[in-house]
C-alpha cells in the first residue's frame, strides 16, 4: 500500500499549482479597475457564477469533513454540504434577483456596501470589521486544510507545504483579482467533480466490492439523525442564514451580467453541491468498510481511500481535485477581505476620493497581506477550524435580521440596526464563553438561538419605538421599490 505519492502524481500536483499562478499573470492583463478587481467587471455568466458559488462553499470541511464524518456516522454525516446544497438553493430562489437589482441601482460591490446603502457608515464598519475576521480566519483554515493534504501526499516538510500553499493560493489571487478566481475556478469547478464523483465513487465502490457492500455497516450507519438532531438544526440554520449574511454571496450576485444569470448559477450550483454531499459522504461509509480501523480515524478517509486503492495517476488527479475544493474557497476569501479593506474601510471610509490606480495598487496589497496573515494563524493555529465555527455563530446571529429586515420592512431605519448587532454580538460572545467554561444551565443551549432572539427583538423593537430620520426614509424608499 502506498504511503506517499508517486513521481507522476507528484508531478500533476505540481503542475496543477504553477498552472494557477501563470493563469493569475494572465488574469491581470484583463484587470483595468477595482470593479474589475472585485466583480470581474459585472461580465460573469451562469457557468462562472455556478462555479464561483461552489468555489465559496465546497472547500476542505466540506468534501474531506464530511467523509470523515461519514466514516465515524455513516450516513449522517453527509448532513453539512446537504444543507450547504440547500443554503444555495434558499439564496437562488430568495434573494439573488433582488440583490443583483439593488446592487445595480446603488452601485455596490460589498456585502457592508449593501449594508451601508440601507443604513450608515457606522453600521458598515461593524459589519466589514466582522467580515474581515471571518475571512482572514477561515484563509487561514484552508491553508491547514491544504497543507496537511499535501504533507500526507508527498512526504515534504509541513512548514515547506504551508509555504507553497499560502505562496500559490495568494499570488494568482492578488495578481489576477476576481478575473483569475474565476478562470481558475473553472478548472477547479472540474476537477472536483472529477476527482470526487466521477472518480472518487466508482473508485471507492470497486475497492470495497461494489456498492452493495455497505451494507455490512451496522444499522446506526444507516441512521440519519445519528448526527444529533439539535446539532443539526443549529447546523442548518447558521449555515443557511450566513449566505444572506456572508459577502461572498453578494459578490456572486454583482458580478452577474443580469439577474437571470445570478439566480439560474446559484441554483445550478446547489445540484452540484448536493452530487458532492452524496459522493462524499459514500467515500466515507467505503472507507469504513475497507479500512474500519485508521489510526487517524474518520479525518484521514478520503485519503487513505485514495492512496491504498486508486491507480497511480489517477491518484494525483483525485487529490488535485481536493486541493482544487480547498484552494477555490482560500482565494475567494483572500478576495474578499481584501474588498473589506480597500473598498468598506478604506475607500468607503477614510479616502472616498480615492484615486482608481491607488485603490488597485492597494487591493494587490492587502491580498497579499491578508494571505500572509492566514498563513502566520494557520502555522501558529492548526486547529483554527472551532474558532472558524464560532465566527460563523456571531455573523448569522447578529447580521441576519437586520439584512433581511432591512430589504422588505421600511420601518428598519440604522439606530435599531446598529444597536441589535453590538448587543447580540455581545451575548453571543458571552454565550460562547460561558459554554467553554462549563457554566451548565441554559448557557448549554447553542449561542446561535439567544443571540437571534436579541437581534430580533432588538431591531423590531427600536424600529417601532424610535423615529426614523429623515436620512433613513430616504434610504428606505431609495431601497425597497414603492
Amino acid at each position: 500500500m502506498n504511503v506517499t505519492l508517486g513521481k507522476l502524481d507528484i508531478g500533476i500536483v505540481i503542475g496543477y499549482l504553477l498552472l494557477m499562478i501563470v493563469i493569475g499573470f494572465i488574469a491581470n492583463k484583463k484587470t483595468k479597475s477595482s470593479e474589475d478587481y472585485y466583480i470581474a467587471g459585472k461580465k460573469l455568466g451562469t457557468f462562472s457564477i455556478a462555479a464561483m458559488w461552489m468555489a465559496s462553499w465546497i472547500g476542505g470541511a466540506s468534501i474531506i469533513g464530511t467523509s470523515a464524518n461519514a466514516y465515524d456516522l455513516g450516513i449522517s454525516g453527509g448532513w453539512y454540504v446537504s444543507i450547504l446544497a440547500l443554503g444555495t438553493f434558499l439564496f437562488g430562489i430568495t434573494f439573488t434577483k433582488l440583490i443583483k437589482r439593488i446592487g445595480e441601482k446603488l452601485k455596490s460591490f460589498t456585502y457592508p456596501d449593501f449594508i451601508e446603502a440601507r443604513y450608515d457608515k457606522k453600521t458598515k464598519t461593524v459589519v466589514a470589521a466582522g467580515a474581515l475576521l471571518s475571512n482572514i480566519g477561515f484563509t487561514a483554515s484552508q491553508f491547514v486544510a491544504m497543507a496537511a493534504i499535501m504533507h500526507t501526499m508527498t512526504g515534504w516538510e509541513l512548514s515547506l507545504c504551508f509555504l507553497i500553499t499560502a505562496v500559490v493560493c495568494t499570488l494568482y489571487t492578488a495578481v489576477g483579482g476576481l478575473f483569475a478566481v474565476t478562470y481558475t475556478t473553472w478548472i477547479q469547478f472540474g476537477l472536483i467533480i472529477v476527482g470526487v464523483i466521477l472518480l472518487g465513487v466508482p473508485l471507492s465502490a470497486k475497492a470495497i466490492g461494489g456498492f452493495s457492500q455497505l451494507s455490512t455497516l451496522p444499522a446506526e450507519w444507516f441512521d440519519i439523525g445519528r448526527y444529533g438532531w439539535g446539532t443539526i438544526i443549529a447546523l442548518g440554520v447558521s449555515s443557511i442564514f450566513s449566505f444572506y449574511t456572508g459577502m461572498d454571496s453578494y459578490t456572486r450576485c454583482f458580478a452577474a451580467k443580469n439577474e437571470k444569470v445570478a439566480r439560474n448559477g446559484a441554483l445550478w450550483a446547489s445540484l452540484v453541491v448536493l452530487f458532492i454531499a452524496g459522493a462524499s459522504t459514500f467515500i466515507g461509509m467505503a472507507a469504513k468498510v475497507a479500512l474500519p480501523s485508521l489510526s487517524g480515524g474518520g479525518n484521514s478517509a478520503f485519503i487513505a481511500m485514495a492512496m491504498n486503492y486508486f491507480p497511480i495517476g489517477i491518484q494525483g488527479i483525485v487529490i488535485v481535485g481536493i486541493l482544487s475544493a480547498i484552494m477555490s474557497t482560500a482565494v475567494v476569501c483572500i478576495l474578499m477581505g481584501a474588498a473589506n479593506v480597500t473598498i468598506d474601510i478604506y475607500k468607503g471610509g477614510f479616502k472616498p476620493d480615492a484615486k482608481e490606480k491607488t485603490v488597485m495598487r492597494m487591493s494587490m496589497v492587502v491580498s497579499l497581506i491578508i494571505g500572509a496573515i492566514g498563513y502566520v494563524l494557520a502555522t501558529a493555529l492548526p486547529n483554527i477550524i472551532d474558532l472558524l465555527l464560532i465566527a460563523f455563530t456571531i455573523l448569522a446571529g447578529s447580521m441576519f435580521f437586520p439584512t433581511i429586515l432591512g430589504v422588505f420592512w421600511k420601518k428598519g431605519n440604522s439606530k435599531a440596526a446598529f444597536t441589535s448587532i453590538i448587543v447580540s454580538l455581545a451575548v453571543i460572545v458571552v454565550w460562547i464563553i460561558c459554554s467553554t467554561a462549563n457554566v451548565g444551565g441554559i448557557f448549554n443551549i447553542d449561542a446561535l438561538w439567544p443571540g437571534l432572539i436579541v437581534s430580533l427583538t432588538t431591531f423590531v423593537s427600536i424600529s417601532l419605538i424610535s423615529k426614523s430620520t429623515s436620512i433613513d426614509i430616504e434610504k428606505a424608499n431609495k431601497f425597497i421599490d414603492k
